[in-house]
């Protein structure tokens, strides 16, 4: 993958544009009439041509297109940044007159641009990825409160938005991988699910061997909770790359040596020598302190995404969520099964990354956006043109003081991707993060707070994916 230096500098090149974008379009569903739709389509296609650079032929291989436009790159953006970046908003007479001048001056060089592919490339190319936007969809983990993501997921299938991409980390990398089993959103599909699971049915006391997972006190048994609705018309597991929508889990690698403490201290974490008064609290305080400790050293760690190349598409995608859900000390999840596939995946994968653990990836990325655009930016699916949605809600919460502190952690850990998040919805109104198996009662709570608290957004967020006109030739 690109280094993150790599992924600022293209994310710094393109943004101005974006967020040009973003505050037309923001400003056109605030006030519609102030501008006609042929002149905002005008003024969208300028700012999305001027950001175009390689494209894929229809014959193979990829056009770059960036030395010819980058004339009009400067155009745009000497004339149409200042006016719709103004303080306060669009400067809109300006922006209206400038709309008939940018309309003919990106005819001329879109003209110019599919000449210098030599045939490669048709005008109808070049207009799908100035016009057409790929939706990409980040979960961020935090337990139950990712239960409220389940509202967007509605909201989007109401408004008719398919996302293109999925990313996702711990919980919330499970919830994405049930959007991800079928191209169109199906809310029976998690019932059906969850409607006979218990925490006792999810997770066991017990000791077991730990082979590529760190040793916890509970044992997370995935598969035999959900494995039956993640299979593939001839019945095997999906893997990661077989999914409907593409799926990018992020986990975390423990390196050799890099852990503050023996493995054995995860082991017995939540061990009670003496279950008295206050033993909950005395197990959640140690807990707390452990997860802390790793979550401030969390660059001694390698940050992996599964489901980013050809290899880890090949993963399980059961044990790809299962491992991102692995909570240092908590839980632990491991591929202890006979499956030889499997085994050699992941000895491959540690053996690349140089590591010996795998757990949760919220200690590294708690909302990998960064991963996800990057990969959209390596022309993964097809179109370089994308807008990222961000769903977390383990932000720090007076409402939630026990968790304050690790909301805090988890905050600096998401503030690395907010650059790479279109719109972040932040979810205050969530579950507590312990209930990881509500009720029928809580999800359906859970999920109508999700849509009360991302609906205000959802004008803006349909009027930037959905396809405008290019202009007439």
């Amino acid at each position: 993958m690109s280094s993150d230096a790599d992924l600022d500098r293209q994310r710094d090149a393109l943004r101005p544009f974006e967020e040009a974008e973003a505050a037309l379009v923001r400003s056109v569903v605030s006030a519609p009439a102030w501008i006609s739709e042929a002149d905002e389509a005008a003024l969208r296609y300028a700012l999305n041509l001027a950001r175009v650079g390689r494209l894929p032929a229809p014959g193979g291989g990829e056009v770059d297109l960036g030395p010819a436009l980058a004339p009009f790159r400067e155009e745009v953006r000497a004339a149409a940044l200042p006016a719709l970046l103004a303080r306060g908003g669009p400067e809109r007479a300006e922006a209206v007159r400038l709309a008939s001048g940018l309309r003919l001056r990106a005819r001329v060089f879109r003209s110019l641009a599919v000449r210098a592919a030599e045939g490669r490339l048709p005008p109808a190319a070049v207009d799908r990825e100035v016009c057409e936007k790929a939706l990409v969809v980040v979960a961020g983990g935090g337990g139950g409160v990712v239960w409220s993501y389940l509202g967007a997921f509605a909201l989007l299938e109401h408004y008719g938005l398919a996302p293109r991409l999925l990313a996702g980390t711990s919980m919330g990398a499970v919830l994405l991988l049930f959007r991800a089993r079928r191209a169109r959103w199906h809310a029976d599909d998690v019932d059906r699910a969850v409607s006979g699971l218990s925490f006792r049915s999810l997770f066991r006391f017990l000791r077991a061997d730990a082979r590529y997972g760190l040793p916890a006190a509970l044992r997370l048994y995935l598969r035999t909770a959900i494995g039956d609705f993640l299979r593939g018309p001839d019945g095997e597991p999906l893997t990661l790359g077989q999914l409907p929508v593409p799926l990018l889990v992020a986990v975390t690698g423990i390196r050799p040596g890099a852990l503050p403490r023996d493995p054995s201290y995860y082991e017995h974490l939540l061990d009670l020598p003496d279950p008295g008064a206050g033993a909950l609290s005395r197990m959640l305080t140690e807990a707390f302190r452990a997860v802390g400790e790793l979550l401030v050293q969390r660059d001694r760690f390698a940050r992996i995404y599964l489901g980013a190349d050809e290899e880890t598409r090949a993963f399980d995608a059961v044990d790809a969520v299962g491992f991102s859900s692995a909570l240092p000390g908590v839980i632990h999840y491991d591929v202890l099964r006979e499956d030889e596939r499997m085994h050699r995946l992941l000895a491959g994968l540690l053996e690349r990354h140089g590591v010996s653990r795998l757990v949760d990836g919220g200690l590294v990325d708690n909302l990998p956006a960064r991963a996800a655009w990057g990969l959209v930016q390596r022309g993964s699916l097809g179109t370089r043109n994308a807008f990222v949605l961000g769903l977390e809600g383990f932000g720090p919460k007076l409402s939630q003081p026990l968790w304050f502190g690790l909301g805090q952690l988890a905050a600096q850990n998401v503030a690395r991707n907010r650059p790479f998040v279109h719109l972040h919805r932040s979810f205050q109104r969530v579950l507590s993060p312990v209930e990881i198996v509500p009720s029928a009662d809580q999800r359906r709570r859970a999920i109508q707070e999700g849509k009360a608290e991302l609906h205000p957004d959802m004008p803006f967020l349909a009027r930037m994916v959905r396809p405008f006109a290019p202009p007439p030739a």
